[in-house]
């Protein structure tokens, strides 16, 4: 059964949604014993928490296991799952891998170990090595290699940002191909310099003839 984690991951108001919600409540059922070799100060099986900006509802995610560190400051996903959404709770797209840490100070979510976003509502697919997701720029970026596949078309490169939704990927280098419509784009080139303008060819000054 999944376990819903007492409080919501918000990178705004963060002291005062953590307290709130740990007011009467305890998570002990789901705590495994902490050995000497894990400094986790929690850990639950089957948690999830909603993802929050300022009050904007940007999705949940959910662990396999969720280790928390530093007052709860910083969690730890094993076999992370994260389905990103609107405000109004459409959904996006999903994103899994096998690791994923969360820094609540900054809204940052850094995942790896084959990071794979799939589009709910673009059709879209993106694999990468690793990626970062800042929750309160809404924003998907990394600087591994990648590959986005949309139909029959792909785009591979190194590094990239794109939403959550990937309707925008911009690929940063190494860019082979493209997905069409407005997004999925390699940077355009830029077009070669002119050539420096010669200057005039100025004769050369004829000599005075002899006197007779």
């Amino acid at each position: 059964m999944m376990r819903r984690l007492p409080w919501q991951l918000t990178a705004a108001g963060t002291a005062l949604a953590i307290l709130a919600g740990c007011e009467g409540q305890r998570i002990s059922a789901d705590r495994q014993t902490k050995t000497a070799a894990d400094s986790a100060e929690q850990v639950l099986y089957n948690g999830s928490a909603v993802l929050t900006a300022n009050g904007v509802r940007r999705g949940d995610m959910r662990g396999d296991t969720v280790a928390t560190f530093e007052s709860m400051s910083r969690f730890r996903f094993r076999r992370i799952e994260v389905r990103f959404t609107t405000a109004t709770a459409r959904p996006l797209a999903v994103l899994t891998a096998p690791f994923g840490e969360y820094w609540l100070a900054t809204g940052t979510l850094v995942t790896a170990d084959t990071v794979t976003v799939v589009s709910d509502t673009s059709g879209r697919r993106l694999v990468a090595e690793a990626l970062r997701y800042d929750v309160v720029r809404n924003q998907l970026v990394s600087h591994s290699s990648f590959t986005a596949t949309s139909g029959t078309r792909s785009l591979t490169g190194v590094g990239f940002t794109s939403d959550p939704g990937l309707f925008n990927i911009k690929c940063a280098a190494r860019c082979v191909g493209s997905l069409g419509g407005t997004g999925g784009t390699a940077p355009r080139a830029r077009p070669p310099a002119a050539a420096p303008r010669r200057a005039p060819a100025v004769p050369a000054p004829v000599p005075d003839s002899p006197t007779p």
